[in-house]
């Protein structure tokens, strides 16, 4: 009985072998006719970007970073890098610090390399940044990206070495094979494309560099962002139930956290804590500018953010 039982674990454990050399070997064969976007290489021009450093400049780049962009969601509010997530299976997401001190980028950053990095997504091997949400970003006229480099160059220096993500075997074989989602923005846009100009219709910009439609679906029709857990986006297009409620109810929301039905909106999946700090008139820009979308079939069933 027990030599019959040894070999059938000799013979499962040889099929198990197998199974796994197969899927080695598929795997290798897959990332050789499709390399992963985390490692592959990509060639991006060098544009400089004129860097103001009178105070209105720097006052300018602070809001954007602070309200629009909310660079400090991920990277801490002294913009020093912070533990954004942990996960026991993905590891943990510590982001890059941005300021002069030790560990830092601000020291030896060009412009051209903070233009690489916000609207390309690419650092200064040609990598690929992993979670640096450059579809929105690369959107940021040339006088809103000086103006950020301006600030990020003005802050006091904050030391801190540890910045790198500490992703686990599984998670990096998720984004390799694609099953995370495009993590990597730059697989995802066309480097050769010509640096923007601003845009004429102030609502749309904001729309764009705040990064809405990553949670809210392209043309605002509703959607769900890539975090893990996250909930759907509602649709923000005329019709809506966010839009039916009214501008009062809209801007509320914005600033304290708690949608009109009285629940609290989760900032990790929503950083209404960055877009409270928007002005009455780039709300209102916002506000003006969904009310001439499309109406959009949306999921407005589904529970809110």
């Amino acid at each position: 009985m027990k030599r019959a039982l040894r070999r059938v674990a000799v013979r499962l454990a040889a099929v198990v072998a197998v199974a796994l050399a197969l899927a080695v070997a598929a795997a290798a064969i897959r990332l050789a006719a499709v390399p992963s976007a985390r490692t592959m290489r990509f060639d991006v021009a060098p544009h400089e970007v004129a860097v103001p450093s009178d105070a209105e400049a720097i006052a300018r780049g602070r809001h954007l970073s602070e309200a629009v962009a909310v660079c400090t969601v991920c990277h801490g509010d002294d913009l020093g890098g912070r533990l954004a997530f942990e996960h026991p299976l993905l590891g943990r997401g510590y982001t890059p610090n941005l300021t002069r001190g030790r560990g830092g980028i601000g020291a030896s950053y060009t412009s051209a390399d903070w233009e690489r990095a916000l609207r390309h997504g690419v650092d200064r091997s040609g990598r690929g940044l992993l979670f640096m949400p450059v579809d929105h970003y690369r959107h940021l006229s040339d006088a809103d990206l000086g103006a950020i480099i301006a600030y990020c160059r003005s802050l006091p220096p904050v030391d801190n070495e540890r910045t790198a993500l500490e992703l686990t075997l599984p998670a990096r074989t998720m984004i390799d094979f694609g099953v995370s989602g495009p993590v990597v923005r730059a697989a995802q846009i066309d480097h050769s494309a010509p640096a923007p100009t601003a845009r004429a219709e102030p609502g749309a910009y904001l729309v764009e560099i705040g990064g809405c439609t990553f949670c809210h679906g392209a043309g605002l029709a509703g959607g769900r962002g890539l975090e893990p857990g996250a909930p759907p986006g509602p649709a923000l297009t005329p019709g809506s139930r966010i839009v039916g409620l009214g501008f009062a109810a809209f801007a509320a929301a914005l600033r304290t956290g708690v949608a009109a039905d009285g629940h609290s909106i989760d900032p990790k999946f929503m950083p209404w804590q960055g877009y409270r700090r928007m002005n009455d008139d780039e709300l209102r820009s916002i506000w003006a500018y969904l009310q001439r979308l499309p109406a959009r079939a949306s999921g407005d069933a589904a529970v809110p953010r």
